[in-house]
């Protein structure tokens, strides 16, 4: 649990850095101009099991990332429920740490897309078979 904590955290300071900030997030604290949000969900009795960690929307797309240390492994519910969101439209991955520099590409590809339909059907093609996994079982 530790590891995905400190992985966590640099998953947040590079969402940070390209502009992407949590709910809240005071403005004169921003580096980087404004791009997309997210939240944390924090697991527990009052919320659904199988939500991904961080839930995003960068450029009017959803990303949802489900955050696994080198030897984590995704739940049936978190697997069905990460494809659900990538069969529904959105970007749904399971990220490990070995997968970290294609989902900073992914999210650079993300900001920077100008076409939604065919640009994200590229970016899911490119990174569907990594570390930074899209899971469409």
């Amino acid at each position: 649990m530790a590891e995905e904590k400190l992985f966590e955290g640099r998953i947040k300071k590079f969402l940070h850095s390209v502009g992407i900030y949590p709910a809240g997030y005071p403005t004169d604290r921003m580096g980087a101009g404004m791009v997309g949000w997210y939240t944390k969900i924090w697991g527990g009795g009052f919320q659904k099991a199988g939500i991904p960690d961080l839930i995003c929307c960068v450029n009017g797309f959803t990303l949802a990332v489900e955050i696994k240390a080198s030897n984590g492994r995704p739940s049936e519910l978190q697997k069905l429920n990460i494809s659900r969101i990538n069969k529904s439209g959105g970007i749904g991955v399971f990220l490990y740490p070995e997968g970290f520099e294609q989902f900073k590409e992914l999210v650079k590809g993300v900001i920077e897309c100008s076409s939604h339909i065919q640009e994200l059907k590229r970016l899911k093609s490119a990174n569907s078979n990594s570390k930074c996994d899209m899971w469409t079982g």
